[in-house]
């Protein structure tokens, strides 16, 4: 008698989990009944009508679960399940892990069988409270156990788990039933992966080397995580000279999508000849040094033009043959020597045959 009178305060809990069948009401001394987690498919206690004394999920309480955001296939984890309500002393709860399509995922282990047990139906896994389980501090409960992750990729799990913040005395109505669950997803691969392209043209020319010419150019990260792009460019040996490209940064730290635009400056040098001039710019994902993107400038050093014919007759260099360059050759006229202004010919004296030159090309415009 001293044995019923103990177990009677968890009977009153256990109403909980009481199944109805042909009239009579029975308990599950060894546990509650399966598929009563809230699950796809499956009832509560306040649906199901065991306890319908409170609304699901009635304010002052609550069900939390700890359990992994993401998994690792075969991947051992530690589960908690706290169920709280003030004023309560007796406690229950129920979980179940399925995947999208309500199928059974993974293992769970009832490593404290004191307090936990495990039971199956329809092909799916229930942890579940012990009589000895629903003891516990007043105001609140928790119970910890583990589970191993499906030895695949499944997908999305979710657990469903359902409690019972009861204080024992047989009346569902003071009975409160709570519900949660978390979902945990498997670990998102790693994608990586860098485009490159040229923004504006990729051919352009120069007739000064050594100035050289600037391109643009736009680096992506398509991959779904930061990664480091290392940039490297080519460089293109010429037959009397070299024509190099550089860039304004050789690695660069992106976010997943974005893109950033760095300078490709490709230079000669005063020997360079003439010719078209390729110079590759590659961009690799530091992530994966396999994905990888190319690009290929092609810089043409133009022939420059020859150089102006030299104009002495307009002595002052002003632009223009006229009166004031026949005056300075006659201002030297009967000189000889180097660099005269007035040696309009070159023959190292200034005399008439400089000023017929001068002349001879009065008024003309020499620029």
């Amino acid at each position: 008698m001293s044995y019923l009178k103990n177990i009677l305060p968890v009977w009153g809990l256990l109403l909980l989990f009481f199944l109805a069948s042909s009239g009579s009401v029975f308990g599950l001394t060894a546990g509650p009944p399966d598929e009563k987690t809230g699950a796809l498919n499956e009832d509560t206690c306040v649906t199901a009508g065991c306890h319908t004394g409170n609304a699901l999920n009635t304010v002052g309480g609550s069900l939390m679960l700890t359990t992994p955001e993401t998994y690792e296939p075969g991947e051992v984890y530690t589960i908690i399940v706290n169920l709280e309500r003030t004023g309560q002393s007796k406690w229950g709860f129920q979980m179940t892990a399925l995947d999208a399509d309500g199928v059974r995922a993974g293992t769970f282990a009832a490593d404290d069988a004191a307090n936990t047990q495990i039971s199956e139906a329809n092909s799916k896994q229930y942890i579940k409270h012990t009589a000895a389980g629903t003891a516990g501090a007043n105001d609140a409960n928790s119970w910890e156990f583990e589970w191993t992750a499906p030895d695949t990729d499944v997908g999305p799990v979710t657990f469903y788990a359902a409690g019972n913040a009861s204080n024992g005395n047989f009346n569902p109505i003071d009975d409160y039933i709570y519900t949660a669950q978390e979902e945990s997803t498997p670990p998102i691969p790693v994608v990586a992966g860098v485009s490159l392209e040229i923004v504006g043209e990729m051919a352009l020319s120069t007739m000064n080397a050594a100035a050289g010419v600037s391109y643009t150019l736009k680096v992506t990260n398509t991959g779904n995580m930061m990664d480091t792009v290392a940039l490297e460019a080519s460089a293109e040996v010429g037959i009397e000279g070299s024509v190099l490209g550089s860039l304004s940064d050789r690695s660069i730290v992106l976010d997943a999508g974005a893109s950033v635009e760095v300078t490709l400056k490709v230079t000669g040098d005063l020997f360079t000849e003439a010719g078209d001039y390729a110079i590759d710019v590659t961009a690799t994902s530091g992530t994966d040094s396999t994905m990888t993107a190319e690009i290929t400038t092609t810089t043409t050093i133009e022939t420059p033009p020859p150089p102006t014919p030299p104009t002495p007759w307009d002595v002052n260099d002003d632009g223009t043959v006229n009166i004031q360059d026949l005056v300075l050759v006659a201002g030297q006229f009967g000189q000889s020597g180097e660099s005269l202004k007035g040696d309009v010919n070159g023959d190292g004296t200034v005399n008439i045959l400089d000023l017929v030159v001068v002349s001879s090309h009065f008024g003309e415009n020499t620029e």
